[in-house]
């Protein structure tokens, strides 16, 4: 017969296997359940919303009156309860994470202010990507474990200027801005960034004056030949916006169109290009592509080493 799993071997296998597939082991293994919370959890995609959760494929739904509604691999089940909302979301909360000592997320999505009401106040994911818009964003990141920062890439809106002075924006790899609220921002703002890649999105909705800022941001740093470090990416749905900004380009920054040979890029067909130096070390490459998601049109602002 074969030997029987070590608990060290068997630790490893549970702590790496599926969360959804773990819950439904654990819960028909009274011996399991006594070392569950034990074991670190390891989930892909974890949900919060004020009316759903989701946890990898699994979503729990429970915004109806008296009805839970479970729904994984396209199948919905529901069931009857008679405990309210906020009874049936510590439930959920106690079975799933409560007691844990290590709860490892790759994607943590939270947008319910409400739901720290639920959670033990010493509770921390390690996350690997936030998204959390202004509402919850402040509420959110007392649950992130500080072994997770920088984060590799984070997904807010802006709720106000400061936003641009906290620790947790400015050092994350990947910093996702979404513009569908109105707000200002400066150059000055975009200096104070340190962020690997800058992208703003739903550009169109905000009142935001790229222009204004993008070649001004640019002309700082050939004045100061201070290198730049950060990728900005202005991501459209409209062709014509990015053709707008291109012109735009062209009046500040004519004089160094280049055809960018040897960039490995798919740009815009018959689209302007431009290779701005800003010191005998760096330079800015200022071109358009059709975006890596579908429908999308780019325009980058990228730093390039070398003359």
């Amino acid at each position: 017969m074969p030997l029987g799993l070590s608990y060290p071997g068997l630790k490893c296998v549970l702590e790496h296997l599926e969360a959804v597939k773990r819950a439904h082991i654990i819960g028909r293994s009274p011996g399991l359940q006594k070392i569950d919370k034990l074991i670190p959890l390891r989930l892909k995609n974890l949900y919060i919303g004020s009316e759903e959760m989701t946890f990898n494929n699994l979503i729990i739904r429970y915004y109806y009156k008296d009805d839970v509604e479970f729904e994984t691999d396209k199948k919905t089940f529901s069931r009857q309860s008679t405990e309210s909302r906020e009874d049936r979301m510590k439930k959920f909360i106690n079975y799933f994470f409560c007691g844990r000592s290590i709860i490892n997320v790759d994607t943590l999505r939270w947008f319910d202010d409400l739901f720290p009401d639920f959670l033990p106040v010493d509770m921390k994911f390690i996350v690997n990507s936030l998204s959390a818009v202004s509402f919850s964003f402040n509420t959110a990141i007392p649950f992130i474990d500080p072994r997770s920062f920088p984060l590799k890439t984070l997904f807010t809106s802006i709720a106000n200027t400061s936003i641009f002075d906290i620790q947790v924006v400015k050092s994350a790899e990947t910093l996702n801005l979404n513009l569908n609220v109105d707000r200002i921002v400066t150059v000055e703002d975009l200096k104070k960034l340190n962020n690997k890649k800058v992208v703003f999105e739903r550009v169109y909705y905000s009142r935001i004056d790229f222009i204004s800022l993008i070649v001004p941001l640019i002309k700082y740093h050939i004045e100061t030949k201070k290198d730049i470090r950060t990728t900005f990416v202005i991501l459209s749905v409209y062709e014509d916006f990015i053709n707008y900004m291109l012109r735009e380009f062209e009046q500040a920054f004519g004089e160094y169109r280049s055809d960018l040979d040897g960039v490995n890029e798919r740009f815009l067909p018959e689209s302007s290009r431009f290779s701005i130096p800003i010191s005998d070390k760096s330079k800015i490459h200022v071109y358009a592509t059709k975006g890596s998601q579908k429908g999308f049109y780019e325009i980058i602002v990228k730093p390039v080493l070398g003359k």
